[in-house]
């Protein structure tokens, strides 16, 4: 019986534990990046050594706790450097453009993130698609792309975009303080969409969208 090959990622996902917690919390209450950012300041290189790691290993998270550092003014020196050149899809591509966002400031960044929440990728990472559009300036082109994700298939794609064009106007950023428009997101509660439903869609899309293109 052949003898069992080694993890390769397994220095980086003891530490992924010991610094963020069991992998279902970090999915389910998003990461908490209290004890990194601790860790940066006090150990720079030995996290940047993890986080290069992280990235071998295609985990988003290592993407997504270097932007945190950058936003703390402690991202790795040689953090622009691990990025450059990545191949990335799905939820790594939206860490990676959030993480080249942090460290530049460069809004093109959000092109990418556009690419995965107009695809074919799981509800789940479409809907962190249009929840991380909300740190970028309201471009027309971010305007129209979150227009459609409040058509998407999937509600919580639906509620996530439309909540980011709230935070755009400068409004309370949860369409649940507006009931009428967040009725007609969540319809149908089960089943397939009609065509009124559909038509709900996207007049709450073309409410939200209009002042913001009219500025």
């Amino acid at each position: 019986m052949p003898a069992e090959q080694p993890d390769p990622h397994a220095a980086w996902n003891t530490w992924r534990l010991d610094v963020f917690g069991s992998p279902y919390l970090v999915w389910h209450d998003g990461p908490d990046f209290d004890r990194l950012l601790a860790l940066g300041a006090a150990d720079p290189v030995g996290v940047e050594s993890m986080l290069a790691a992280g990235l071998a290993a295609q985990d988003p998270l290592a993407a997504q706790s270097i932007a945190a550092l950058a936003d703390a003014r402690i991202a790795p020196a040689g953090a622009a450097a691990m990025l450059a050149g990545m191949t990335a899809t799905g939820a790594l591509l939206i860490g990676v453009a959030q993480a080249r966002f942090a460290l530049t400031g460069d809004q093109s960044a959000a092109e990418s993130i556009v690419s995965v929440l107009l695809s074919d990728e799981h509800w789940g990472v479409r809907l962190d698609a249009a929840r991380a559009l909300a740190d970028f300036v309201p471009t027309p082109a971010l305007i129209r792309a979150l227009g459609e994700a409040v058509c998407d298939r999937e509600y919580l794609v639906r509620y996530h975009a439309a909540n980011t064009l709230l935070r755009y106007a400068g409004k309370v950023p949860d369409i649940s303080t507006r009931p009428k428009l967040f009725a007609k997101i969540t319809r149908p509660d089960k089943g397939k969409p009609s065509k009124t439903d559909r038509a709900g869609w996207q007049s709450v899309a073309e409410k939200l969208t209009a002042k913001l293109r009219s500025r």
